[in-house]
């Protein structure tokens, strides 16, 4: 992610760039930017709280590495771990839609006062809730990302074996074998909604889903959806349109041979038994298991796939991209099975793109 343009808005200077790790601290793990790190030729170090010192660096790698830095959090704002849902974008004449995409208004609101930066926990309470434009971003292709920023929560629970609690505990709680304890915990989401003229769709990509309960993600996607639709009336006519219907992209990749590398795998057989295959090695490609193969040719290869995690190492744009489709099992018994969305994870826009294409290839 190296030779980037970073937007005006994320030239930081030296002070702020253990303000722009701890925000990527909270939004991707550590494997993840040790990559970009060797892509880079920067120094892979032990961690983020080694990478703080490096960057206060003046000379040597710390101008270099305040540079990826930058780079790398401009990117994961539109990108890193998302939900999508894919929706047609109406027939509107293109040059009055990247004429009105271009000159977007960003209304006032508190996350201002810090963007792209996160606010601090003790201000989050008072800012909204609601998905809140923060800024247009062009992208390649004319596309355009809209990114709004909310708080939300979610529950961290945390389970005490009986042997670990104090004494005092144990003497109130004396018949219980753990105590499970739940805190709610704030944060800020980025929701991106891209605009892909030249594509023809909209994408709702909500922020770190794995932090949203799965039974409220839908409502997040028409949350997000609904204030497009607000901010760009020339959207309008979008809102309420079905998502694309994924479903058939799961068989699609899988039964096709050197598309992409298979990570993991649920499925029906015809002989009525259900699986989910999962590889240890993160260069294996489950299809070429020889157990799993053994299974699959004992069934004339008549599988009936409902999950699927497979990832792509792209080259140009240099990088991975890893996409998980999850429908429920009752979808192989439909007539017309579908899947509204799916989840990708990449560093950066461009491989974005890239593992939303390879799904929308086997529609």
């Amino acid at each position: 992610m190296s030779g980037q343009t970073v937007p005006p808005n994320l030239n930081f200077g030296q002070n702020k760039i253990r303000s722009v790790i701890t925000a990527l601290r909270d939004r991707c793990s550590w494997p993840h930017f040790r990559e970009a790190l060797k892509k880079a030729r920067l120094p892979i170090g032990l961690g983020w709280a080694e990478l703080e010192g490096a960057a206060d660096d003046k000379y040597g790698n710390g101008p270099k590495l305040r540079q990826l830095l930058q780079g790398y959090y401009s990117e994961h704002i539109v990108a890193g771990e998302r939900f999508v849902q894919i929706y047609d974008l109406p027939q509107i004449d293109k040059i009055k839609l990247l004429a009105t995409l271009s000159s977007a208004v960003i209304s006032h609101s508190e996350f201002q006062a810090t963007y792209p930066l996160p606010l601090p926990s003790k201000l989050l309470l008072a800012a909204p809730s609601t998905p809140t434009l923060v800024e247009v971003r062009a992208l390649d292709h004319n596309d355009y990302a809209l990114v709004y920023c909310s708080v939300r929560s979610y529950d961290d629970r945390v389970k005490y074996a009986y042997s670990q609690l104090p004494t005092h505990v144990q003497q109130t709680y004396t018949e219980i074998d753990q105590l499970i304890t739940v805190r709610k915990v704030y944060y800020q989401a980025y929701d991106v909604a891209i605009v892909r003229p030249g594509l023809g769709r909209i994408e709702i990509c909500v922020d770190r889903p794995k932090k949203v309960n799965a039974d409220y993600i839908s409502s997040v996607v028409l949350n997000i959806f609904g204030a497009l639709c607000g901010n760009l009336s020339i959207l309008g006519k979008a809102f309420g349109t079905q998502p694309y219907n994924i479903f058939p992209a799961i068989a699609g990749i899988y039964f096709t041979a050197n598309e992409g590398t298979v990570r993991s795998l649920s499925f029906r057989t015809l002989t009525g038994s259900r699986k989910h295959e999962k590889m240890i090695k993160s260069d294996d490609d489950l299809r070429a298991e020889k157990f799993h193969q053994a299974g699959a040719q004992a069934v004339q290869n008549k599988l009936k796939p409902y999950e699927l995690t497979v990832d792509w190492d792209i080259k140009v744009p240099n990088g991975k991209v890893e996409v998980a489709m999850k429908a429920l099992i009752k979808e192989v018994s439909s007539p017309d099975p579908r899947l509204e969305g799916f989840y990708v994870d990449a560093e950066s826009n461009s491989l974005m793109v890239v593992g939303i294409n390879k799904v929308v290839k086997y529609l």
